[in-house]
């Protein structure tokens, strides 16, 4: 699969929630996350979904494509990659299309377990999958795009932290409650790493 195909899909990846969202009165970008788009309040709740597992299989052939690329490099840390990559497709897209969300938190069923699991688990294990390719990229000596992979990993790792505190009761009225905003912000210096290392 052309590495330009798996450009194509993370930019979609974080546009098409702003898409999916306009006849969806009431839903705030800022306030709420992006799987709520996929609930079935949403009017076009089964597009989202579908794209959910479409960019999920896209991501799990993009870490196919950066292990063969590093295989020969460090086949450990090129395979390690890769599995980020594979959890962070299946788990956090592929999953959260099947299983998608209810509108309201309160609102607990067992897709929505599955669905929040399968977050976190996708969501942790992309976050680690930029870093391993900056130290293969170092060691390649290929310092600048190490460290610029580098600077994106720390980023996120702060986003993500922002996003985490936001849930607890303390943060409730800071700008640490606003997860929808956090959670694009996250998504998006994920997602920078990759879209650098296709590019170059």
């Amino acid at each position: 699969m052309n590495n330009i195909l798996f450009l194509i899909i993370m930019i979609i990846d974080l546009i098409i929630p702003y898409f999916i969202a306009i006849p969806y009165k009431g839903y705030s970008h800022s306030k709420m996350v992006m799987s709520v788009l996929g609930c079935k309040n949403s009017p076009l709740g089964t597009v989202y979904n579908i794209w959910m597992i479409i960019s999920g299989i896209g991501i799990c052939l993009l870490g196919y494509n950066v292990f063969l690329y590093y295989s020969n490099e460090n086949f450990v840390l090129a395979i390690t990659i890769f599995i980020l990559i594979l959890l962070y497709g299946i788990c956090d897209a592929i999953i959260s299309g099947i299983f998608p969300l209810n509108e309201k938190k309160e609102d607990v069923t067992l897709s929505s377990k599955i669905h929040g699991v399968g977050s976190v688990i996708g969501f942790l294990a992309l976050q680690f999958a930029p870093m391993f390719i900056a130290l293969l990229e170092f060691k390649r000596g290929d310092v600048m795009l190490g460290y610029i992979l580098s600077v994106f990993f720390i980023l996120s790792f702060i986003s993500l932290i922002c996003f985490v505190i936001g849930e607890k009761p303390k943060f409730k009225n800071t700008v640490f409650a606003l997860e929808g905003l956090w959670q694009r912000v996250l998504c998006l210096f994920m997602y920078a790493p990759f879209i650098v290392w296709i590019m170059c």
